[in-house]
């Protein structure tokens, strides 16, 4: 038999069905196929039996490295998820209780490319929202970027256009890179985690900085207001070069507790339910694309992975989002990781952005009453 770390299925009686696969999603023929055999195995032992292994077998006995998966685990766009279908023969899939659904997250899956800045070319409406999730020391700092198009009845169409992922850097240069992203996407507002290391981040985007990036307009970049400032702690910051800029609302602070994530968990829920979020292919189907393009072709290995970062951390969040499971405490609802080996950072970074995006259709849906109610009707 071949070393490999995958799982494989053998039936004793007849050899000529032998069935080998590396673990993938568990709503797939193979899955079922799998936790048939192994029932028969239970059942009738000496008719079928299932064997599986890790990557530790073959690096045991010399016909893998352990250098490789150390790089591996090193890359940029490594997945643990991937990880462990690939490596461990971990099947994924929804978890048990799970909150979110495979089949719809999938099912709009429909962004074919990326968006790397503002689009100049869509309506005067359309707005981009960051949402971010705060990193330090360990953990990374992840940004969802959503293209919003208000829709003339009903809710908005949310788009997650690009993710970004900034690794255990100082939070200046976190500062740095944020708001170039900022302005970059002529974005709205920044939805941003205001409790615990959210704290120290804030505090460098209320001060200017000296840009690093050659790129942008701006050799100094401005300070950073808040716009729901409610106790009035962020107002001694506001300075006349803010007000030039007009960055003086650029950041929502969301100091998330168990009532603000019920109703943040709701609103996803219903509003991947409807076909109004739209995410971006997955990176398989991505990558054949791109390298049917000359282009594509041409790359080096490294401008490849660059290229398909984006749909990769779409998966990634994907599989955060199927690890969450539903629990309760009265009337809160309560997402626990089903495995703690799968973060969550980049789902949290989803939530804020959709949690800013539905208080300002809130804000939307009241003006218009305001509206309505001045009308006069005569007959």
């Amino acid at each position: 038999m071949e070393t490999y770390s995958s799982v494989s299925v053998y039936n004793l009686a007849n050899y000529t069905e032998y069935l080998r696969t590396t673990a993938g999603w568990k709503n797939s023929f193979a899955y079922d196929k799998l936790i048939q055999t192994l029932i028969q195995q239970i059942t009738d032992p000496s008719e079928a039996i299932v064997l599986g292994g890790t990557w530790r077998i073959p690096v045991m006995e010399k016909l893998l490295s352990q250098t490789f998966i150390r790089d591996l685990k090193l890359d940029g766009t490594y997945n643990e998820a991937s990880f462990a279908r690939e490596y461990e023969s971990e099947w994924s899939g929804d978890a048990e209780n799970a909150f979110f659904s495979a089949e719809v997250f999938d099912k709009h899956r429909v962004l074919l490319q990326p968006e790397v800045k503002r689009n100049e070319r869509v309506n005067s409406k359309v707005y981009y929202i960051l949402g971010v999730d705060v990193g330090r020391k360990g953990c990374s700092t992840e940004i969802c970027v959503f293209k919003v198009a208000p829709q003339v009845d009903g809710a908005a169409i949310k788009s997650l256009v690009n993710l970004y992922s900034y690794d255990e850097e100082h939070f200046e240069t976190q500062a740095i890179k944020i708001k170039n992203l900022f302005f970059q996407y002529g974005a709205r507002a920044i939805a941003i985690d205001g409790n615990g290391l959210g704290i120290g981040l804030i505090d460098y985007m209320v001060k200017s900085q000296q840009n690093t990036d050659p790129n942008s307009d701006y050799d100094i970049l401005p300070p950073f207001g808040v716009t729901n400032d409610a106790e009035g702690f962020y107002k001694q910051y506001r300075t006349p070069e803010m007000m030039q800029a007009h960055t003086q609302d650029a950041m929502y602070i969301i100091k998330a507790n168990a009532p603000v994530n019920s109703e943040a968990y709701t609103y996803v829920q219903t509003q991947l339910s409807s076909g109004k979020i739209k995410f971006l292919i997955d990176e398989q189907t991505a990558k054949v694309k791109l390298l049917s393009t000359k282009v594509g072709q041409q790359m080096s290995p490294d401008q490849r992975a660059e290229r398909m970062r984006p749909f990769t951390y779409t998966t990634i969040l994907r599989e955060q989002m199927l690890n969450l499971v539903e629990e309760h405490e009265g009337y809160n609802i309560i997402l626990k990781q089903s495995s703690h080996g799968i973060k969550k950072d980049k789902f949290s970074a989803f939530l804020y952005g959709l949690y800013y995006i539905k208080q300002e259709e809130n804000r939307r849906t009241q003006r218009r009453g305001r509206d309505l109610s001045k009308l006069m009707l005569f007959n």
